[in-house]
């Protein structure tokens, strides 16, 4: 049993666990190492031996023994359970490499590997098979990552032991009433004690960062009595923040306190460009805001905020990954297009309606005056003037006789027209009604 305190299982993903855990093999030979890896996973069960006689590869359950590969004259055959799922990792059994290779790994699959060389134990490796709990939160972010396991109700604060790991280096241990964490998780990681003693072994992380992310595990008193579920995976996704600024306004785009990172921008019709690398308080910008920013308080600062810039500025990490993403509307040039045609609108009907009557005004000033008209069958008037000889209205100028006098009625034969008419100014009518 491996003390508690000590890292007890090592998660194999990937060429990098396998190289760590190649060197660790041979640090410790063939001393028996506990293996642990996520359901459906690779598991690479390490044994560098070397063996001139016939290999077995056997797994041992608490209520069986199976063959797992039998490898006999340099022919393998997988067991029942393990067809097309393991095999060597090296071709030659007396190359100074044993390793089993099992992939995907199912859950029954947990169990005490032995490889054996003509019947001479040579290696032996526990298998741990977990299905872990997926918890997500992003940048910034405080997270719980839940661990249950059965305590004692009345236990003294100084005999709680708990031990929390993240990709096999140590989170936080308590141990015999004191607390120890793990590098870049002082102040932020905490289990308590008060909870302990309900069962709850849960483990709380402040301001999360990209770098959290990962597979936890949860041990109590040994690394016999992990808690419920034994593996909590960490997803960390970026900070989403929707912002919206006036025309000529300052953007703060948050850090996050990473050292070095990379902020881009995407418009809504452009490729994504970078503007900054930011590390420390120092910058190096694109020629397009090089003289806009400025770094405050672990913040980038993007000074006079124009139209171009609305869109989505992305800060990354110095590894690639992305921190946060500001998506940024930027108001006031075409709001203030819009306020300028709505204050012209009134002006523009006001003019209309002007014009409209000046024309109509116009046109009534060019109709000519009106006139008086006198039927010549009902009345006869004679105009007078001072200046001018007597006249008949309603008789043609060519056939007024001046030798005639007296009323119309006594030339019979002189022809009349139907209608005259007549002008009258004001003095002539007065005249007129004297007559």
């Amino acid at each position: 049993m491996i003390p508690f305190g000590h890292s007890p299982t090592w998660s194999l993903s990937g060429v990098h666990s396998y190289c760590l855990l190649l060197l660790f093999a041979l640090c410790l030979g063939g001393m028996s190492v506990p293996v642990a890896v996520k359901v459906r996973d690779t598991a690479i069960i390490p044994c560098y031996k070397t063996c001139n006689g016939d290999v077995l590869w056997a797994l041992t359950t608490k209520n069986e023994k199976l063959d797992v590969l039998r490898c006999v004259q340099g022919r393998c055959t997988e067991g029942s359970s393990f067809k097309n799922r393991v095999h060597l990792s090296h071709e030659k059994i007396n190359s100074g490499n044993l390793s089993l290779i099992m992939s995907p790994v199912l859950y029954n699959d947990e169990g005490w590997y032995e490889a054996t060389c003509d019947l001479e134990l040579l290696c032996k490796f526990h298998l741990e098979v977990f299905v872990p709990t997926t918890v997500s939160v992003s940048v910034s972010g405080n997270v719980t990552l839940p661990c249950y396991a059965r305590t004692e109700k009345t236990i003294a604060d100084d005999s709680v032991n708990i031990l929390w790991n993240k990709d096999d280096q140590m989170v936080l241990q308590v141990q015999k009433g004191h607390t120890k964490y793990g590098s870049g998780f002082t102040e932020r990681a905490s289990v308590s004690l008060h909870h302990y003693k309900d069962g709850d072994l849960s483990l709380n992380i402040l301001g999360v960062t990209t770098s959290d992310k990962g597979l936890y595990r949860c041990y109590h008193n040994t690394d016999e009595e992990h808690g419920y579920p034994s593996a909590v995976s960490l997803i960390v996704t970026a900070h989403q923040k929707l912002c919206v600024k006036k025309f000529g306004d300052n953007l703060t785009l948050d850090l996050f306190g990473s050292d070095s990172v990379t902020v881009t921008f995407t418009g809504s019709d452009t490729e994504e460009i970078q503007v900054c690398n930011v590390t420390g308080n120092n910058t190096t910008c694109s020629l397009d805001y090089n003289n806009r920013v400025s770094v405050m308080n672990h913040s980038l600062v993007l000074r006079g905020l124009t139209s171009s810039d609305g869109g989505t500025f992305t800060v990354k990490d110095n590894m690639g990954e992305v921190i946060s993403i500001n998506t940024v509307t930027v108001e006031g040039v075409a709001r203030n297009r819009s306020f300028v045609a709505l204050l012209a609108f009134p002006f523009l009907v006001l003019l209309f309606i002007g014009l409209f009557l000046w024309c109509k005004y116009h046109r009534k000033s060019q109709v000519p005056e009106n006139r008086s008209y006198y039927n010549a069958r009902e009345s006869i008037v004679v105009i007078e003037s001072s200046q001018r000889e007597s006249a008949y209205i309603g008789v043609p100028q060519q056939e007024t006789n001046p030798n005639m006098s007296g009323d119309l009625e006594d030339y019979p034969g002189l022809p009349v027209e139907e209608t005259m008419p007549v002008i009258l100014t004001t003095e002539k009518q007065d005249n007129i009604a004297e007559e």
